[in-house]
């Protein structure tokens, strides 16, 4: 599979088997999914898109740091209809991937991931507004460079500039990079390193980029992504799926040094790895 299916996302309530089949096959092959007709408004989209340009724009670099919102005691408005809105579809998606890896009733069943993703309790789940502003000149590097997630899914919004880009192959470095296209009344859904992890490498993490698009350096790129983690407890341990062979477990050495994490602790080591590489190559250039 070379491009990313786009799932009707309807069928979560009229054949729920159907629409498991179908995001559990995009998962296995490409780890990319776009679902349309999946209940967020898009009167609510557009909302939260014109503020996170609105905020973002006006935003300087050197401003001091903005206080979060404190869900205990903020009144319903445009961002808690929203989060309400993305943490439905999310706990849709999980449904799905629980009925396609065929989690036992016994250990849950179709809501075997939704207990372990609670949104009222301890999770770092992070709803993220982004920015990425125009460009005087093609640079070199992109915007975002080469990564996986590394949550258990990511929800994300775009809107009319591209550039997000993914290598499906994990076969060579130098595997091809294919662009993924703006879909209107779409949502893009993308598998992370959990769920690599917790089905042994049955369905994948991609590798995705920003990139520049030469046509559209002097406009903004805007979108907003929803990264979803599980519970600050749950331990990255093969699922109770049958799908999951012995071989897959006996093969799947590249997670043994994460087996005995949380996953607030596989979140904290990901993230030293992260700043202190970049703080390395920002020391060495």
């Amino acid at each position: 599979m070379t491009s990313i299916p786009v799932i009707d996302f309807s069928l979560f309530t009229s054949h729920p088997e159907e629409c498991a089949r179908q995001i559990n096959d995009a998962s296995k092959d490409i780890g990319f999914f776009y679902v349309k007709n999946h209940g967020v408004s898009q009167k609510s989209i557009d909302r939260m898109l014109k503020c996170t340009q609105s905020y973002l724009t006006k935003l300087p670099l050197s401003s001091p740091p903005y206080q979060s919102l404190d869900p205990e005691h903020q009144t319903q408005g445009d961002l808690k209809e929203y989060e309400d809105d993305l943490s439905r579809l999310a706990n849709e998606v999980l449904q799905c991937l629980a009925l396609a890896l065929q989690i036992p009733e016994s250990a849950g069943g179709r809501h075997f991931f939704g207990k372990s993703h609670d949104w009222d309790g301890p999770m770092p789940t992070t709803l993220r507004f982004l920015h990425y502003p125009p460009q005087d000149r093609d640079p070199k590097s992109p915007l975002a460079g080469s990564h996986t997630d590394y949550g258990s899914v990511t929800l994300l919004i775009q809107k009319d500039i591209g550039g997000l880009e993914i290598q499906p192959s994990r076969t060579h470095k130098d595997a091809l990079w294919i662009p993924v296209p703006i879909i209107p009344d779409a949502i893009l859904v993308s598998i992370g390193d959990l769920f690599q992890m917790w089905t042994n490498g049955l369905l994948k993490s991609t590798k995705h980029r920003v990139t520049h698009i030469p046509q559209q350096l002097n406009r903004s790129r805007y979108s907003i992504a929803c990264f979803l983690f599980p519970n600050d407890d749950i331990k990255l341990e093969p699922i109770p799926s049958p799908l999951i062979t012995q071989k897959m477990r006996d093969e799947a050495i590249e997670f043994e040094k994460c087996r005995n994490m949380a996953a607030r602790e596989y979140l904290a080591w990901k993230l030293a790895q992260t700043y202190d590489y970049g703080r390395i190559r920002k020391e060495n250039s």
